[in-house]
């Protein structure tokens, strides 16, 4: 019988050492193959679509102070035309500085396609611009089919 018999004397470190890095690297093999494969298939298959309204012009108001404002909406079947308000009062304009040139930006980015949830604006107007867009989002739930 020509077999010997091999011991091998492996210390307890290396052992630890060894299984840590076969379980991270299974670790990266898991999360590379769900970022690159596996995410990309959880999408829908099917194409956003442009959201579909009546045309027209469509109209919602907002109270600021005593003062209301009449915000005017003009869409197409497929998307939005422009915003303006109605002629605003100078103390309206004195009081909310902001109201102007935040409406401006936003109907811009609307107009350009940007959707409603993706519109960006200043820090500095953030709550007029958060009221405009909700007024804007009113307006739009009245022109939706």
């Amino acid at each position: 019988m020509g077999s010997k018999t091999r011991i091998i004397i492996l210390q307890m470190k290396e052992i630890i050492y060894t299984l840590v890095f076969v379980v991270l690297a299974l670790l990266m093999i898991f999360l590379f193959i769900y970022m690159f494969f596996l995410r990309n298939n959880t999408k829908s298959s099917e194409p956003a679509s442009a959201p579909t309204y009546t045309p027209g012009v469509y109209t919602t108001s907002i109270v600021l102070g005593d003062h209301p404002v009449s915000l005017q909406v003009n869409v197409d079947s497929d998307h939005i035309n422009s915003i303006t308000t109605a002629p605003l009062e100078e103390s309206v304009t004195a009081m909310y500085p902001l109201l102007e040139s935040c409406l401006e930006d936003i109907s811009s980015q609307l107009t350009a396609g940007v959707p409603i949830g993706e519109v960006t604006y200043d820090d500095s107007s953030q709550y007029t611009a958060s009221i405009l867009l909700n007024a804007i989002s009113a307006a739009l739930d009245k022109a939706s089919n």
